[in-house]
């Protein structure tokens, strides 16, 4: 996709966790296509990394939203429906890695913080759009997932388990919205270089064995050429909010697949 497109000009998107990693670079493509965004950050101290950099006609909202927390979520939601007059798509795109180890061993608060940040917080994001969406007999929400959650991640077991309830969750919503015009997807963007993959590397020297286990795990992936381009991952990504493929809500959709060949095996 051409980094000067403006084919989703005036489309007004919310991105959270969009401080850094991926959330940053989603926020980057959106903009380039000329989308209104709505920002969000789990503190202040980070909310200036958001906007940073992204001038321009189209405009950009920033809002304190830590995704745990319902009462933020709406405020920031309602700071967008102020400014913009509403929000056209959602991207989920907040989460944590969660702890390293076998099931049983990890600290079970930090087990199940993950469920609260990577399934919790896309049901509240989920909870704070959807009736703007439903009023307006219009939407999409787009939930970062993962392979991890598809299969199976062994001794990350939080991310794992959180990122298949997510992706259940999108099933569920999207059968739910169909008769209000609204579509749902989870989106695996693949292995890339920013955000939670390559957060691993500041795991090295530490004292967890898991955790440096998990790194080890990255960095074989990285050599073995498994990462995806930051450009490929979001391709599909933008062709989602882009309206291309809602014939396929509810499903769970990768930078692989082949968009419009599924649409036309959908539509028959």
């Amino acid at each position: 996709m051409s980094p000067d497109t403006t084919d989703l000009a005036g489309l007004r998107v919310l991105v959270t966790g969009s401080a850094g990693g991926l959330g940053r670079a989603i926020a980057e493509a959106l903009h380039a296509a000329g989308a209104h965004l709505v920002l969000t950050t789990r503190d202040a101290d980070s909310l200036p990394r958001a906007a940073a950099g992204l001038d321009g006609d189209a405009e950009v909202v920033t809002a304190v939203a830590d995704v745990t927390d319902d009462a933020e979520v709406a405020e920031a939601v309602g700071l967008a429906t102020e400014r913009l007059g509403g929000i056209d798509v959602l991207v989920n795109n907040a989460g944590v890695p969660g702890p390293a180890g076998p099931a049983w061993e990890n600290d079970p608060a930090e087990w199940w913080h993950a469920m609260e940040v990577n399934l919790g917080g896309a049901l509240a994001a989920c909870r704070a759009v959807l009736p703007g969406m439903i009023e307006r007999g219009r939407g999409r929400v787009v939930t970062i997932s993962s392979h991890a959650g598809h299969t199976r991640w062994p001794y990350v077991s939080a991310y794992s388990v959180s990122k298949a309830a997510a992706n259940n969750l999108t099933e569920n919503i999207a059968i739910e919205l169909l008769p209000h015009g609204i579509t749902a997807f989870s989106y695996h963007p693949g292995l890339v270089d920013v955000g939670l993959a390559a957060a691993g590397a500041a795991t090295r020297g530490s004292d967890d064995p898991w955790g440096r286990r998990v790194d080890s795990w990255l960095v074989a992936q990285r050599e073995a050429g498994r990462y995806t381009p930051v450009s490929e991952a979001l391709a599909n990504l933008l062709r989602l909010v882009r309206g291309e493929a809602d014939a396929l809500t509810g499903r769970y959709l990768t930078y692989e697949d082949d968009l419009a060949g599924l649409v036309a095996a959908r539509r028959g």
